[in-house]
């Protein structure tokens, strides 16, 4: 349910409560006046039962009026709690989604510069093939092919996501589990 028809359903159930509590006693009063007042024989000792009864009815509105308005109470209450969990799942959701376009956003721009890392790290492969050089060079290319793929891995990762899932590192600090995420 959304949260205007939440809130337009909370406003008509209290303005039905409110009249109910107010017309009840009203619509008594008028009877009883209106049904001894048109027998003109009506004695002092009936209006004061007319009055005596109004103030039975007045009293008894009060009380049931009193428990409508509980219940209505109540009724807002859990409507109220509704409405604040359908805003944390919006914000949550909204939060997620930039979270994720941020990511992609990252991803691109982190898969240029390896682009030309690569190739740099070809061509001197090409180039180191042809010298002589000691094995420790060769150690430090094959260490760099090997951490470029790493980097290279997290980014084709990065650049799929369409369903981030955080995981908590460290009090309220969340990062993306690319593990996890989908």
């Amino acid at each position: 349910m959304e949260v205007k028809q939440l809130t337009c359903n909370i406003r008509n159930d209290f303005n039905r409560a409110i009249s109910l509590v107010g017309v009840i006693p009203l619509l008594v009063f008028i009877y009883l006046v209106v049904g001894k007042l048109a027998n003109f024989n009506a004695l002092i000792g009936e209006v004061g039962y007319i009055v005596m009864a109004t103030i039975g009815v007045f009293i008894m509105g009060i009380v049931v009026g009193r428990k409508m308005l509980m219940s209505v109470t109540f009724k807002l209450i859990d409507d109220n709690q509704k409405i604040l969990s359908m805003q944390q799942e919006l914000i949550e959701k909204n939060r997620l989604a930039a979270i994720t376009e941020t990511v992609l956003a990252l991803g691109d721009q982190v898969n240029n510069p390896l682009l030309v890392i690569s190739g740099n790290l070809e061509m001197l492969d090409l180039e180191i093939r042809h010298l002589e050089v000691g094995e420790k060079v060769h150690n430090r290319l094959a260490t760099m092919r090997s951490n470029f793929q790493k980097i290279r891995e997290v980014t084709d990762k990065m650049s799929k996501l369409t369903k981030a899932e955080l995981i908590t590192i460290h009090g309220d600090t969340r990062m993306i589990d690319l593990s996890k995420s989908k």
